[in-house]
């Protein structure tokens, strides 16, 4: 059985509360310092106020960011419980495979949200999900489904492919770029096996396309080594 750190959604209420509390403790010591340096504050209030709204801003800016489940919870009740549910279908997939992989759910790695991180000796995958289950195109060097485009999706996919590698590469000295993954997991059939060079796939299909990667191989070593990393670091 896989090591698994982490499932999700068992981690947003006590980080949303923190988050909440965070924004509590920024607005008020704001407001308080500014009155008290301040000569004459009823004056001075509206530019007061509109510094510690741009601040807070930034604030929840980066707090959906690095929270983005607890806020759909909030915003988007309904869409937040299927979202819940199509990552726990890929969790408690992933739990299937060997022990020497080590599976991480709903972490922030460098201000960017990682659905699915996957470390293991024959390399290193990161997995986002296809949360419409419509079918799968390519229409002007994008990938939609059904009328949504995933730009938003395959863009970060690869965004966190390259930082973790610059991590590896600083770090390890090492030269490991991960395969970036999308899988639907409602769908029982996908159109498009790849684009952009990330595999799309049915859930069915991931664990064995995990598996069965020849190329990419990762010494022991480095794959227990970058694992402890990353728990130490972003769980």
């Amino acid at each position: 059985m896989a090591f698994v750190e982490g499932y999700p959604g068992e981690k947003i209420k006590g980080t949303t509360i923190r988050h909440w509390g965070f924004l509590v403790i920024v607005a008020v010591m704001l407001v308080g310092l500014m009155s008290y340096f301040s000569s004459d504050w009823k004056a001075e209030l509206p530019s007061t106020l509109f510094t510690v709204s741009i601040i807070l801003a930034i604030v929840l800016f980066v707090s959906h960011k690095v929270n983005p489940l607890g806020w759909k919870k909030i915003l988007q009740r309904t869409s937040f419980e299927r979202t819940l549910t199509q990552d726990r279908m890929i969790a408690d997939r992933l739990a299937e495979l060997d022990d020497s992989h080590f599976i991480f759910h709903d972490i922030t790695f460098e201000l960017f949200h990682v659905e699915h991180l996957v470390i293991s000796p024959r390399g290193i995958f990161v997995i986002a999900t296809v949360r419409r289950n419509e079918k799968l195109t390519i229409q002007k060097n994008s990938l939609f489904a059904g009328d949504d485009p995933l730009d938003k999706v395959t863009g970060n996919l690869w965004r966190v492919c390259h930082l973790v590698n610059i991590v590896i590469r600083k770090g390890f000295s090492e030269e490991v770029m991960p395969k970036p993954l999308l899988v639907s997991p409602e769908a029982e059939s996908v159109d498009v096996g790849e684009f952009d060079g990330i595999a799309v796939m049915t859930l069915d299909r991931m664990n064995a396309s995990i598996e069965n990667r020849k190329e990419g191989s990762i010494p022991q070593k480095l794959v227990e080594s970058f694992a402890y990393y990353i728990k130490k670091r972003y769980t």
